[in-house]
């Protein structure tokens, strides 16, 4: 807000008299309250003429600039219909494609599976080179590197002239894991250019005086600490993630930018995870990003994310979804023609987030609808980057191993609470207003829309897909190709699960038991068989990007882990794809999604072997400065 614009709304204000201006500034962020009462104060009195003019202003640009928000109740139901419509479609065509369009069936399925196929193997060639690329980012000094280039470009900023702003967002998280995360930041080699705010919710009992226990013992490592409060019940908030760092970012400004105290421009904002583990040069590396990149207030930096920190500790099967969740980030970051979206913890300059108004308070999923509100609000130069450094998270983890599981189903349902973004998507893309150019914004709507349709449905054609419309043909006279439908022997276990109800074939080895060593695949079948020799790289690079096993976590925990994956389609069922159909039905009822944190413990090991274990190559330059357990 220019000041003739902080004036014009201070007469506004005060011509609307003192009860309707309380009930605007209920709704203003505390920097735009804080501003507009100083300029109220100074302001005594005003002619009619100026009071008028405002009004005609006023009245003149009140639309909103983009309004990718449905504009009744009625509408925006109609359009959280979206993601489980067509979810439920793609699912039922597998039952009535073979019968009502069997060449468009047979078409499509065959370019589905193929795409499966070539994806497949694009994700383990990304990933064997991505881990390649993280070992030498790993290596590089990042300062060196500055140092030669500020020499050869005349006008560069200096290396310590950034400010990377760090809100940690947490809500009853223990003291232990913060401070994990805290010392984590004070290993940085740059410490001393951070600026960290602990985004406390003030609904947690206990939480003003755990906050000034943690600033009091980290704010000596860093250029400043402070902590905020998010107050419970703000009008038009969903309590989670994005509120409550909307509300930190604010303050923070309040306190570091506002009146000229610094200079926006040279602030990176990070959202952090409460249990996130930052390797020690990853500061360094975005310092380095952010000083050299060609469009640096239009950038988000995103990180490679793994669920490191507690993957030993959770159940068996929990590692598989947990574990290829942080290879398939890395492949997407690395693969050519793949949109990229910040996810979870990743950076983006304080002007650009500035510009935007911040999170958009009444969501839950903060950080793709972030990306989609800065896309559509200024247009095709924002983008992401990736910083190739790896940053641990924890799992779930609670006490007792079904409620683990549970509790792990919850936070999946939580975070397949992202196809809200889908009607958010599509508004925005069909907003003429708008300055993203056509094909990106068609390109962002369909990559959303993709990425969680197929959450859904991408199991049920994988599974049933594959071999119903084949039994439609034989048994029910689907007229499928004849391309399509011929199978041909692939070595390999064959099951055949409908023979269970035959106790006597059990014994038998051949087509009519349960199992026989000859599979019988389609053509679609055999390129999801030739999937399995990417899924073992993808195995074997987890296993390497996990790191040597503990010594408290038993040989039988590492086995166990193994035996898991022959399960591998029973669990994704559960731990994805179903979870993924749940949020979209509650999205479609109407009901709307409860933010619960998910409890994320780990054994009680130093919170310096913690670090050190999830970046074994940089274990000799880690120092923890505020050494709390």
């Amino acid at each position: 807000m220019n000041d003739e614009g902080l004036v014009d709304s201070a007469i506004l204000l005060m011509a609307m008299g003192e009860e309707a201006a309380a009930e605007v500034f209920r709704h203003l962020a505390p920097r735009e309250v804080h501003k507009l009462g100083e300029a109220m104060s100074r302001m005594r009195t005003t002619s009619r003429d100026k009071v008028e003019t405002v009004l005609a202003r006023f009245h003149s640009a009140s639309a909103p600039e983009l309004p990718v928000y449905a504009p009744s109740l009625f509408r925006e139901r109609l359009w959280n219909l979206l993601p489980l419509s067509l979810s439920l479609l793609l699912v039922s065509f597998i039952f009535w494609g073979p019968f009502h369009a069997p060449v468009a069936f047979a078409a499509l399925s065959m370019a589905f599976f193929t795409y499966w196929f070539v994806r497949s193997y694009s994700v383990a060639v990304a990933c064997v080179y991505g881990l390649t690329v993280i070992r030498r980012w790993k290596r590089t000094d990042w300062r060196a590197r500055h140092a030669a280039r500020a020499a050869s470009t005349p006008g560069s900023e200096p290396w310590d002239w950034p400010r990377h702003l760090v809100i940690i967002p947490n809500y009853k998280e223990s003291e232990p894991g913060l401070s994990r995360t805290l010392d984590s930041l004070a290993a940085q080699a740059n410490a001393s250019q951070l600026v960290i705010v602990m985004a406390m919710e003030a609904r947690e009992a206990g939480a003003h005086e755990k906050a000034a226990r943690l600033v009091d013992r980290y704010r000596p490592n860093f250029a400043n600490m402070l902590a905020t409060f998010h107050p419970e019940g703000l009008p038009n908030e969903t309590p989670g993630k994005g509120s409550n760092e909307a509300w930190a970012a604010r303050e923070a400004y309040i306190h570091l930018i506002e009146d000229g105290r610094d200079d926006i421009s040279r602030y990176t904002v990070t959202s952090c995870h409460a249990h996130a583990v930052f390797h020690p040069r990853h500061f360094e590396a975005l310092n380095y990003l952010f000083l050299t990149a060609r469009d640096r207030y239009r950038t988000f930096w995103q990180p490679t994310i793994f669920n490191s920190n507690n993957i030993w500790d959770i159940p068996a099967p929990l590692r598989i979804p947990d574990g290829l969740s942080g290879i398939n980030r890395l492949s997407n970051l690395l693969l050519p023609g793949s949109v990229k979206f910040p996810t979870s913890c990743y950076s983006l300059s304080w002007q650009m987030l500035d510009e935007v108004d911040y999170w958009d308070e009444e969501v839950i999923p903060e950080d793709w609808h972030l990306y989609l509100k800065c896309s559509y609000a200024l247009g095709d130069r924002v983008h992401v980057e990736s910083i190739f450094l790896p940053l641990g998270n924890d799992c779930v983890l609670t006490d007792g191993y079904w409620k683990t599981l549970k509790a792990h189903y919850a936070q999946s349902v939580r975070h397949a609470w992202g196809a809200s973004d889908i009607p958010y998507a599509w508004r925005g893309a069909l907003n003429p207003r708008s300055p993203l150019g056509w094909p990106r914004k068609l390109l962002l709507a369909a990559a959303v829309t993709k990425v969680h349709v197929l959450w859904v449905a991408q199991w049920y054609v994988v599974t049933l897909g594959l071999m119903l419309p084949s039994k439609m043909a034989g048994n029910m006279g689907a007229p499928l190709p004849p391309w399509w439908t011929p199978r041909y022997p692939v070595p390999g276990p064959g099951w055949h699960p409908e023979n269970i109800v035959q106790p006597s074939s059990w014994n038998n080895f051949d087509r009519t038991g349960l199992v026989e060593p000859t599979m019988w695949l389609n053509l679609p079948g055999v390129l999801i068989a030739l999937c399995i020799f990417p899924l073992l790289t993808m195995i074997v690079l987890e296993l390497i990007q996990r790191g040597k096993r503990p010594t408290y976590v038993s040989r039988w925990t590492y086995v166990s882990g193994l035996l898991m994956w022959p399960l591998m389609a029973v669990i994704t069922f559960f731990f994805a794809s179903l979870p993924a159909l749940h949020a979209q039905w509650k999205l479609a009822s109407g009901r709307g999604l409860v933010y619960r944190v998910a409890e994320k413990g780990t054994r009680a090991v130093p919170v310096v072997a913690q670090i050190q274990a999830a970046h074994p190559v940089e274990a000799e330059a880690i120092t923890i400065a505020g050494g709390g357990q």
